[in-house]
Parts: structure tokens; sequence; C-alpha cells
């Protein structure tokens, strides 16, 4: 498995650095630049130029005739080997300290997501399959379809609506109401609190996560429901399974033990996909419900062409999915033995 693991840490080297260039590209490539940004645009044109060089954006993008390393790029990537993700542009706060401040956040965001999506998804698609073409089956199908097609930003102002303006259960924004005193420990404040023995907080925190990971989680939710039933239907067809039942084996046992665990690979492989996008940050729903994470870090930082913060967090993003997408290959040997990595 050691060979493995490493051919695809080279691999992910690979990527990072394509996604390094393609990201460089891409935020240089947007109208306006960051000087005007932060200066506004009744700025005089002195100004500009004296804070655009000032921040080296006037220096060539990858390659300068006279000093072939005096470029953006190649300065950029030298920065980073020596683990500098640069300073905000406007805030002048360093990438990593942001990163390591706003992750929590996000991770926590996630995890609630991922938590309501396997525990509604999962038991939806079992059951869906479990009673083919039933009422339970129809309304499985039609909620999954309700939950792909929802705009997540459509989604999370109905819920505040409906849970915190009309029936006032649940807050609308943040992530602890104003008052609470909590101290963080991990950055996962309905852990933190826990850890802190203070309850009431912890309550609080999770109140405030409700809304948001239900937003966000609605569209991995209704995928994990259709890929569970459609898994779960195929391999139920099996011989294996008709043998089972034809040996007299419990109903429940032949779901659970035979067919169940070799319907989880495609789940599985799923659940990371969205784990990962997840973690790397929901601009839309972070931007609806004021959650200080990475995805209304970096929309913030796109408006202000903070090029920086968007090249560190779209880095670290990818980073993200790429370990949890090698993490997630490495368990199909723990559900199914006959898969070996050499």
């Amino acid at each position: 498995m050691a060979p493995y693991i490493l051919r695809r840490l080279w691999r992910t080297l690979l990527v990072l650095i394509g996604i390094s260039v393609v990201v460089f590209t891409f935020v240089r490539s947007i109208p306006g630049d960051p000087a005007t940004a932060i200066l506004g645009e009744r700025a005089n044109p002195e100004s500009v130029a004296r804070l655009t060089k000032q921040l080296g954006l006037d220096k060539p993008w990858f390659f300068n005739p006279a000093h072939p390393l005096d470029a953006q790029y190649p300065l950029y990537v030298n920065a980073l080997l020596h683990g500098d993700l640069g300073a905000g542009i406007k805030s002048q706060i360093p990438v990593r300290d942001e990163l390591r401040s706003r992750f929590p956040a996000t991770a926590e965001l996630a995890i609630g997501a991922l938590f309501f999506a396997l525990l509604i998804g999962l038991p939806a698609g079992i059951l869906a399959a479990l009673r083919r073409n039933s009422a339970w089956d129809s309304l499985a199908t039609g909620l999954s379809l309700v939950g792909v097609s929802m705009p997540i930003f459509w989604l999370g102002l109905l819920l505040v609506w409906i849970f915190a303006v009309l029936l006032g259960w649940l807050p609308p924004s943040a992530r602890l109401s104003t008052g609470v005193d909590l101290q963080p420990v991990t950055g996962l404040y309905v852990l933190d609190g826990l850890l802190r023995g203070q309850p009431a907080a912890s309550w609080d925190a999770l109140r405030h996560l409700i809304l948001p990971a239900i937003a966000l989680g609605s569209i991995p939710m209704a995928i994990i429901a259709r890929i569970t039933r459609s898994s779960l239907l195929e391999v139920l067809g099996q011989d294996y399974v008709r043998t089972a039942r034809a040996k007299g084996v419990a109903a429940n046992r032949v779901t659970i033990r035979h067919a169940l665990r070799n319907a989880l690979l495609p789940v599985v492989t799923v659940v990371g996909l969205q784990a990962g996008a997840l973690l790397g940050g929901a601009v839309l729903t972070e931007t609806i419900f004021s959650w200080p994470g990475l995805g209304s870090w970096l929309y913030d930082a796109i408006s202000l062409r903070d090029y920086p913060v968007i090249q560190g967090g779209v880095i670290f993003a990818a980073l993200i999915v790429s370990v949890v997408n090698l993490l997630v290959d490495l368990s199909y040997a723990l559900l199914d033995p006959r898969i070996q990595y050499r």
C-alpha cells in the first residue's frame, strides 16, 4: 500500500502545481486591479501606480527577460516552498493565519451538513430500495429530486424566514449569540463548549449550526439517497443474495450483512467527494448565514481582487479535496477485502 500512497501523493503535488498556475492566471485576468479596489475608483493614477509597485504587481506574471526569476509566479512558488502563502493585500494578515482561524468554522459546518445528509439520505435510500415502487420509494425519490433541484441560496433564505423570523425557534446567522463567552480550543464551537465545561455555550453553537447545516447538506443528502437506492437495488439482484434468501437467512441479516456492505462502495465514493467539496468552503451558505468560514472569506477576497487570499484559499481547498479522496480510496480495502493496493 505504501507505493500506492506515494504515487497518489506525487499526483497530488502535480495537481496542486497545475491548480496554482490556473488560479494565478485566472485571478489576474479578472477586470480591475487590487490597487484600485483598495484605494477606490476616484484614486489618482500616481497613487494607484505607487501601490501597484509596492504590492509587486508591476512585475511580469511568469517570466522576466532581464531577471527570469524576478516575476510574480516564480516569486510566489518560492514563497510557497518556504511555507509562506503571503498576506492579504488589504488586511495585511498572513493567509496562513486566516486559514488557521477560519477553517474550523467551515469544518464544523461541513461536519454538520454531512451528518444531516447521512442521517436522512442513507436511511431514505435503503428504505426506497427495500420497498421499491411503493409510496416510500416515491416519497424518497421525490424528496431527493427536490433536494437536488432547490438552489442553496433559496433554501437558506426560506429556512431563515420560517424558523428564525416566523417561528423564532433558531437564530438566523453567526456562530454564537451575543453575550456568549467561549474560549476556543479546537475552533469547533459545539465541541469546545463541552471541553470547556460550558454546555449552554455548546447548545447555543449547535442551534446556530442547524439551519446552515440543513441548507448546505440538502444536495449531498439527495445525492446520497439516490446513489444508495440504485446501488442497493443492484446488489439485491445478485445471485449470492438470492442464494442467502433461499437458504433461509433472515431478511435483515441478508440486507445488512450481505447486501448493504457491498452496496456501500459507490456511496462511500459520493460521500468522500461531497465531504471534500464541503470542506473546501460553501460560499453561498456562509454568505447567507454570516458564517465566518473559508467560503465567505474567499467571496470577500474576490470582490477586493485580493490575489494572495484567493490563491492560498483555492490551493488549500484543493489540498483538502485531494486528501479526502485519498482517504476514501484507502477505505475501499476495509469495505471489500478483495481490493488491494500495490
